[in-house]
């Protein structure tokens, strides 16, 4: 009995010796270094980067559509040869998804900034989304992890996502602090918040004026208040402001997506559009040797025809190689000169923002030009670019808006489906059209996964915007009423 009670006290300290040997090994064995879950200011980080690839790019569709940059070869997206195997909707499970997560991880810590930054990210994705697609899943989007999962969502009306766009940019100018910052997990800001906050309201202004034909009062309304309180809504004041990413050059991670070697330039297949080169030559714009760089054969400036195939490249321009192509080559998201000729059509429409149309439409072209680096001039002298000229003055401003904004495929397809401006590329089909007659394809394609995995949803969208042809002709989306 006492043998017992002698060993019982030398278990038990050998059962915790064990315990606490095992304790130790699972802290031995742990990477202290590996994350168990990622930050949220990571997911930012992704997002951004992510977001800037996704929408900003200088390849075919959109860029060719707008009649910035057309293929010598491989014309089938130029010539309307597409459909919805080339197209899905990844950008819900890849940017969307992280910042919804970082939005939620966010509020836990009442980190008001980083949830402002999530949520004019999301305004700028979804704007850019919904206006190539028209109607597209929104407020049952992003649910398949919710306590009651949604795993087949609706697709909501241009109209009603539009809508809340407006609600959410607001709300995010409102919660920014400009005082703080979220550091360098912002790659396109490096957390100036107050760059956060002119981006958001600038961006406000390119919504309600893409919806101003089928909602003026809503975008009157909007654009005056935007104008009348600075303080509150302060915007994008100059080309300082412009909402770019600069690159970092040698950096794997964070080298301009569009760099190219100076060798691969003969072999590019992406070059300028004729549209676009005689554009500027018309009008003396000194803007044609940033955009351009003449053909290798000839010297000369010479574009191609959109749809046009077979083609030498060196015998064309391509884009300008030094300003689009090296390693520090910035994504631009928004500029100056862009919310200018937003002010300036507001002006005309006779809306009070501050500034004649003239003085804006002005203004504009002036930002542009100084965006390159490059003088002014007499240009706005010039017949095809006076403002009193005799040229219609809407006709001006959507023109010059629509080459300020190159090479911004998105945004330039967009001007000029809602505003039917330059009037050659909104009514000119491509060489060798895969769709003879039926005119200028007027949104994308749903992707083809909607239809084997979300088919009733997507049959729903489809009836509610009759008038489509082809998945691409006919009805425009929402606010694209010609």
């Amino acid at each position: 009995m006492k043998k017992n009670k002698a060993i019982l006290p030398v278990l038990i300290a050998l059962t915790i010796l064990m315990l606490a040997c095992t304790q130790k090994f699972e802290e031995m064995n742990t990477n202290p270094n590996t994350l168990t879950q990622v930050t949220y200011k990571s997911l930012i980080t992704n997002a951004e980067n992510s977001i800037l690839r996704e929408y900003v790019t200088y390849g075919t569709g959109v860029v060719s559509w707008a009649m910035y940059n057309v293929r010598d070869v491989y014309v089938h997206e130029d010539r309307y040869k597409v459909n919805g195997e080339g197209y899905d909707f990844s950008f819900y499970t890849d940017h969307m998804e992280s910042l919804k997560i970082a939005m939620e991880k966010a509020a836990l810590v009442e980190d008001n900034n980083t949830i402002a930054v999530a949520k004019i990210l999301t305004a700028y994705a979804y704007q850019n989304n919904t206006d190539w697609f028209g109607d597209i899943p929104y407020s049952e989007a992003l649910q398949a992890d919710a306590e009651t999962p949604i795993i087949f969502p609706k697709y909501d009306s241009q109209e009603s996502i539009y809508t809340d766009l407006i609600v959410q940019l607001k709300a995010a100018n409102a919660m920014i602090d400009p005082t703080k910052s979220i550091g360098n997990a912002d790659i396109i800001f490096q957390g100036d918040m107050m760059k956060w906050k002119k981006f958001a309201n600038s961006l406000l202004l390119r919504v309600y004026m893409r919806m101003s034909r089928v909602k003026p009062d809503i975008a009157k309304a909007g654009i005056e208040e935007i104008i009348a309180n600075p303080e509150t809504y302060p915007i994008i004041s100059s080309n300082l402001d412009n909402v770019f990413k600069y690159w970092i050059p040698g950096d794997q991670n964070y080298r301009s997506p569009y760099w190219q070697k100076p060798e691969n330039k003969p072999v590019l297949e992406n070059v300028s559009c004729d549209f676009m080169i005689n554009f500027v030559k018309d009008r003396n714009d000194e803007r044609l040797f940033v955009y351009a760089d003449p053909a290798q054969t000839s010297g000369e400036y010479v574009g191609l025809p959109l749809g046009t195939l077979g083609q030498n490249t060196p015998d064309l321009s391509t884009m300008g190689f030094a300003e689009f192509y090296s390693e520090i080559s910035p994504s631009r998201v928004m500029r100056y000169s862009e919310v200018l000729f937003i002010l300036a059509e507001a002006a005309l429409n006779g809306w009070n923002v501050g500034m004649t149309a003239q003085e804006a439409y002005e203004a504009a072209i002036t930002a542009s030009f100084g965006e390159y680096g490059l003088d002014i001039g007499s240009y706005l002298s010039e017949p095809l670019v006076d403002f009193n000229g005799g040229t219609p003055q809407r006709e001006l401003i959507g023109d010059q808006k629509w080459i300020a904004l190159y090479p911004d495929g998105n945004q330039g397809w967009a001007e000029i489906r809602r505003t039917g401006f330059p009037t050659y590329v909104n009514t000119t089909e491509p060489v060798g059209s895969a769709y003879p007659g039926n005119g200028v394809v007027k949104r994308k394609p749903y992707p083809y996964t909607e239809a084997i995995t979300n088919p009733d949803n997507l049959a729903a969208a489809k009836a509610a915007q009759p008038g489509i042809v082809d998945e691409k002709f006919g009805a425009g989306v929402w606010w694209d009423i010609d």
